[in-house]
């Protein structure tokens, strides 16, 4: 399954706010958002990540280290 994007259960927002109380509202609509900004960032994201060169990070940490 590597490399396909975690299938997400939707959420029936509506049928959820019908249930919050009126005290909780507000914690309700912050969860939502929360909620909202999340999802819009991970449909953002390309669906493959960006392969890292892990040789070039091996051949810079050790010059680092010897001062090079």
């Amino acid at each position: 399954m590597a490399g396909k994007r975690a299938a997400l259960k939707a959420i029936d927002w509506l049928a959820f706010a019908e249930r919050v109380p009126p005290n909780q509202r507000a914690m309700f609509n912050n969860l939502k958002t929360r909620s909202d900004a999340i999802g819009a960032k991970l449909s953002s994201l390309p669906e493959k990540p960006v392969t890292i060169d892990w040789s070039f990070y091996k051949t810079n940490v050790a010059q680092s280290r010897h001062g090079g």
